[in-house]
Protein backbone atom coordinates (compact mmCIF):
# COMPACT_ATOMS: atom_id res chain seq x y z
CA UNK A 1 0.00 0.00 0.00
CA UNK A 2 2.97 2.48 0.87
CA UNK A 3 4.43 2.12 -2.86
CA UNK A 4 0.32 2.61 -4.10
CA UNK A 5 0.29 6.02 -2.62
CA UNK A 6 3.79 6.94 -3.61
CA UNK A 7 4.04 10.54 -5.06
CA UNK A 8 4.58 10.93 -8.52
CA UNK A 9 7.10 13.36 -9.03
CA UNK A 10 8.33 15.88 -11.99
CA UNK A 11 11.49 13.93 -12.39
CA UNK A 12 9.09 10.54 -12.58
CA UNK A 13 6.69 12.21 -15.05
CA UNK A 14 9.68 13.43 -17.25
CA UNK A 15 10.98 9.72 -17.37
CA UNK A 16 7.44 8.07 -18.32
CA UNK A 17 6.65 10.86 -20.83
CA UNK A 18 10.03 10.00 -22.56
CA UNK A 19 10.17 5.82 -22.09
CA UNK A 20 6.53 5.49 -23.08
CA UNK A 21 6.48 7.36 -26.05
CA UNK A 22 9.74 5.73 -27.47
CA UNK A 23 7.38 2.36 -26.50
CA UNK A 24 4.81 3.47 -28.27
CA UNK A 25 6.88 4.06 -31.46
CA UNK A 26 7.45 0.64 -30.84
CA UNK A 27 4.10 -0.42 -30.59
CA UNK A 28 2.82 1.43 -32.97
CA UNK A 29 5.83 0.30 -35.95
CA UNK A 30 4.73 -3.45 -34.83
CA UNK A 31 1.10 -3.01 -35.15
CA UNK A 32 1.79 -1.29 -38.71
CA UNK A 33 3.94 -4.17 -40.11
CA UNK A 34 1.49 -6.42 -39.22
CA UNK A 35 -1.68 -4.38 -40.26
CA UNK A 36 -0.17 -2.96 -43.90
CA UNK A 37 2.85 -5.48 -44.34
CA UNK A 38 5.05 -2.19 -44.27
CA UNK A 39 7.98 -0.90 -42.10
CA UNK A 40 6.76 2.53 -41.89
CA UNK A 41 6.98 5.74 -39.79
CA UNK A 42 4.99 5.27 -36.77
CA UNK A 43 6.73 8.44 -34.97
CA UNK A 44 4.83 11.86 -33.70
CA UNK A 45 8.30 14.18 -34.24
CA UNK A 46 10.54 14.44 -37.21
CA UNK A 47 13.69 12.88 -35.37
CA UNK A 48 13.60 11.13 -32.02
CA UNK A 49 11.78 7.83 -32.32
CA UNK A 50 8.65 9.50 -30.05
CA UNK A 51 4.86 8.24 -30.11
CA UNK A 52 4.12 11.27 -28.08
CA UNK A 53 0.54 9.75 -27.84
CA UNK A 54 1.37 7.19 -25.62
CA UNK A 55 3.71 9.35 -23.35
CA UNK A 56 0.91 11.14 -22.24
CA UNK A 57 -1.84 8.82 -22.39
CA UNK A 58 0.93 6.59 -19.36
CA UNK A 59 1.27 9.49 -17.77
CA UNK A 60 -2.30 10.20 -17.49
CA UNK A 61 -3.33 6.60 -16.47
CA UNK A 62 -0.68 6.54 -14.17
CA UNK A 63 -1.58 9.82 -12.34
CA UNK A 64 -5.61 8.40 -12.18
CA UNK A 65 -5.13 5.02 -11.46
CA UNK A 66 -1.99 4.14 -9.85
CA UNK A 67 -3.56 3.45 -6.48
CA UNK A 68 -6.77 1.47 -8.17
CA UNK A 69 -5.84 -2.53 -7.96
CA UNK A 70 -9.23 -4.05 -9.36
CA UNK A 71 -8.64 -5.31 -12.88
CA UNK A 72 -12.30 -4.40 -14.03
CA UNK A 73 -12.19 -0.86 -12.97
CA UNK A 74 -8.56 0.05 -14.49
CA UNK A 75 -9.92 -1.61 -17.65
CA UNK A 76 -12.81 1.01 -17.47
CA UNK A 77 -11.35 3.84 -16.11
CA UNK A 78 -8.45 3.14 -18.63
CA UNK A 79 -10.44 2.88 -21.74
CA UNK A 80 -12.55 6.14 -20.76
CA UNK A 81 -8.76 8.29 -19.99
CA UNK A 82 -7.26 7.05 -22.81
CA UNK A 83 -9.96 7.74 -25.53
CA UNK A 84 -10.21 10.94 -24.11
CA UNK A 85 -6.33 11.67 -24.69
CA UNK A 86 -6.89 10.10 -28.07
CA UNK A 87 -9.60 12.52 -28.93
CA UNK A 88 -7.86 15.56 -27.10
CA UNK A 89 -4.49 14.89 -29.38
CA UNK A 90 -6.04 14.66 -32.82
CA UNK A 91 -8.57 18.11 -31.89
CA UNK A 92 -5.39 19.63 -31.11
CA UNK A 93 -2.99 18.45 -34.39
CA UNK A 94 -6.03 19.46 -36.51
CA UNK A 95 -6.35 22.83 -35.08
CA UNK A 96 -2.92 23.84 -34.83
CA UNK A 97 -1.40 22.36 -37.34
CA UNK A 98 -4.27 21.40 -39.71
CA UNK A 99 -3.17 17.88 -40.74
CA UNK A 100 -4.99 14.59 -39.36
CA UNK A 101 -2.85 11.30 -37.98
CA UNK A 102 -6.43 9.05 -38.06
CA UNK A 103 -9.63 9.36 -38.83
CA UNK A 104 -12.13 6.79 -37.31
CA UNK A 105 -15.28 7.97 -39.22
CA UNK A 106 -15.62 4.36 -40.35
CA UNK A 107 -15.65 2.46 -37.53
CA UNK A 108 -18.44 1.75 -35.13
CA UNK A 109 -19.74 3.79 -32.57
CA UNK A 110 -16.73 6.75 -33.43
CA UNK A 111 -16.76 10.12 -31.96
CA UNK A 112 -15.96 12.68 -34.60
CA UNK A 113 -13.53 10.03 -36.34
CA UNK A 114 -11.00 10.71 -33.51
CA UNK A 115 -11.57 8.09 -31.12
CA UNK A 116 -13.92 4.76 -31.20
CA UNK A 117 -14.80 2.03 -29.49
CA UNK A 118 -12.65 -0.46 -30.58
CA UNK A 119 -9.69 1.75 -29.32
CA UNK A 120 -11.18 2.80 -26.22
CA UNK A 121 -11.18 -0.61 -25.30
CA UNK A 122 -7.83 -0.74 -27.15
CA UNK A 123 -6.91 1.67 -24.34
CA UNK A 124 -8.68 -0.24 -21.09
CA UNK A 125 -6.30 -3.15 -22.28
CA UNK A 126 -3.37 -1.31 -22.51
CA UNK A 127 -4.26 0.30 -18.77
CA UNK A 128 -4.37 -3.22 -17.33
CA UNK A 129 -0.86 -4.09 -18.65
CA UNK A 130 0.60 -0.46 -17.70
CA UNK A 131 -0.49 -0.39 -14.09
CA UNK A 132 -0.46 -3.84 -13.31
CA UNK A 133 2.58 -5.41 -14.84
CA UNK A 134 4.74 -3.32 -16.74
CA UNK A 135 4.90 0.42 -14.60
CA UNK A 136 5.33 -1.15 -11.01
CA UNK A 137 9.22 -2.46 -12.97
CA UNK A 138 9.66 1.01 -14.48
CA UNK A 139 9.27 2.95 -11.14
CA UNK A 140 11.92 0.36 -9.63
CA UNK A 141 13.90 1.54 -12.55
CA UNK A 142 13.29 5.02 -12.07
CA UNK A 143 14.32 4.63 -7.86
CA UNK A 144 17.08 3.24 -8.83
CA UNK A 145 18.02 5.55 -10.88
CA UNK A 146 17.68 8.32 -8.90
CA UNK A 147 20.31 6.91 -5.90
CA UNK A 148 22.62 8.79 -8.55
CA UNK A 149 20.78 11.89 -8.39
CA UNK A 150 22.98 14.11 -10.30
CA UNK A 151 23.63 11.89 -13.23
CA UNK A 152 19.93 11.29 -13.11
CA UNK A 153 18.69 14.89 -13.46
CA UNK A 154 21.14 16.10 -16.32
CA UNK A 155 20.75 12.95 -18.27
CA UNK A 156 16.61 13.64 -17.77
CA UNK A 157 17.15 17.38 -18.14
CA UNK A 158 18.89 16.56 -21.79
CA UNK A 159 16.16 14.11 -22.96
CA UNK A 160 13.37 16.41 -22.49
CA UNK A 161 15.43 19.38 -23.94
CA UNK A 162 15.72 17.20 -26.88
CA UNK A 163 11.85 16.26 -26.29
CA UNK A 164 11.05 19.59 -26.48
CA UNK A 165 13.10 21.00 -29.19
CA UNK A 166 12.17 18.26 -31.80
CA UNK A 167 8.14 18.82 -30.86
CA UNK A 168 8.89 22.69 -31.28
CA UNK A 169 10.70 22.18 -34.95
CA UNK A 170 8.18 19.18 -35.96
CA UNK A 171 5.33 21.89 -35.15
CA UNK A 172 6.58 23.99 -37.18
CA UNK A 173 7.49 21.93 -40.68
CA UNK A 174 3.97 20.24 -40.18
CA UNK A 175 2.86 23.76 -40.52
CA UNK A 176 4.94 24.53 -43.67
CA UNK A 177 4.11 21.22 -44.97
CA UNK A 178 0.60 22.40 -44.55
CA UNK A 179 0.94 25.04 -46.78
CA UNK A 180 2.61 23.82 -49.84
CA UNK A 181 0.76 21.14 -49.85
CA UNK A 182 -2.73 22.92 -49.46
CA UNK A 183 -1.78 25.65 -51.88
CA UNK A 184 0.41 23.77 -54.90
CA UNK A 185 -2.70 20.92 -55.39
CA UNK A 186 -5.26 23.77 -54.79
CA UNK A 187 -7.12 22.00 -51.66
CA UNK A 188 -10.42 23.48 -50.86
CA UNK A 189 -9.35 24.41 -46.63
CA UNK A 190 -11.46 26.41 -44.39
CA UNK A 191 -7.71 28.74 -43.94
CA UNK A 192 -7.18 28.47 -47.76
CA UNK A 193 -6.89 32.57 -47.81
CA UNK A 194 -4.60 32.57 -44.84
CA UNK A 195 -2.39 29.03 -46.51
CA UNK A 196 -1.98 31.14 -49.76
CA UNK A 197 -0.50 34.33 -48.04
CA UNK A 198 1.90 32.25 -45.80
CA UNK A 199 3.12 30.18 -48.49
CA UNK A 200 3.96 33.26 -50.50
CA UNK A 201 5.89 34.52 -47.73
CA UNK A 202 7.92 31.55 -47.56
CA UNK A 203 8.60 31.54 -51.16
CA UNK A 204 9.89 35.15 -51.20
CA UNK A 205 12.78 34.74 -49.12
CA UNK A 206 14.65 32.88 -50.90
CA UNK A 207 17.19 31.07 -48.89
CA UNK A 208 14.62 30.02 -46.42
CA UNK A 209 12.33 28.62 -49.02
CA UNK A 210 15.13 26.53 -50.17
CA UNK A 211 16.06 25.33 -46.54
CA UNK A 212 12.62 24.39 -46.34
CA UNK A 213 12.45 22.70 -49.30
CA UNK A 214 15.79 20.89 -48.21
CA UNK A 215 15.09 19.60 -44.98
CA UNK A 216 11.57 19.31 -44.72
CA UNK A 217 10.41 18.17 -48.92
CA UNK A 218 7.83 16.08 -49.49
CA UNK A 219 9.90 12.58 -49.42
CA UNK A 220 10.80 13.73 -45.73
CA UNK A 221 7.38 14.61 -44.49
CA UNK A 222 5.41 11.95 -46.30
CA UNK A 223 7.91 9.36 -45.05
CA UNK A 224 7.93 10.57 -41.64
CA UNK A 225 3.92 11.05 -41.78
CA UNK A 226 3.16 8.12 -43.92
CA UNK A 227 -0.58 8.29 -42.89
CA UNK A 228 -0.95 12.26 -42.51
CA UNK A 229 -4.73 13.80 -44.01
CA UNK A 230 -5.45 16.91 -44.81
CA UNK A 231 -9.63 17.52 -44.41
CA UNK A 232 -11.16 19.81 -47.15
CA UNK A 233 -14.09 22.24 -46.71
CA UNK A 234 -16.75 19.33 -47.16
CA UNK A 235 -15.73 17.45 -44.43
CA UNK A 236 -13.47 14.63 -46.63
CA UNK A 237 -10.10 13.53 -45.49
CA UNK A 238 -7.59 13.22 -48.24
CA UNK A 239 -4.40 11.33 -47.77
CA UNK A 240 -1.05 12.88 -48.65
CA UNK A 241 0.31 10.43 -50.11
CA UNK A 242 -2.42 10.84 -52.97
CA UNK A 243 -1.06 14.31 -54.00
CA UNK A 244 2.72 13.77 -53.53
CA UNK A 245 4.41 11.87 -56.84
CA UNK A 246 6.82 9.87 -56.64
CA UNK A 247 7.49 8.95 -52.68
CA UNK A 248 6.68 5.98 -51.27
CA UNK A 249 5.16 6.64 -47.99
CA UNK A 250 6.89 3.41 -46.06
CA UNK A 251 10.55 2.64 -45.96
CA UNK A 252 10.27 -1.18 -46.80
CA UNK A 253 7.18 -3.35 -47.88
CA UNK A 254 7.44 -7.33 -45.95
CA UNK A 255 8.41 -9.59 -48.86
CA UNK A 256 9.15 -7.24 -51.54
CA UNK A 257 12.36 -9.47 -51.75
CA UNK A 258 10.43 -12.26 -52.55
Amino acid sequence: MEEANRKIDIWSIFMYLILYSMAGFVIETVFGAFTKGVIESRKSFLYGPFCAIYGIGAIVMIVFLKNERNSWKIFFKGAILGAFVEYAMSFICEKYFGVKWWDYSNMWLNIQGRTSLFYAVSWGVLAIVLIKVVNPYVDKWIEMLKQKRSIFKVATLLLIAFFSVDAVLTGYALKVFYYRVSVENNLQISDKTQAHKKYAQIQQDNSFASFVNQYYNDEKMLKTYPNMMIEQENANSIYVENLVDGVEPYYYRLGEAF
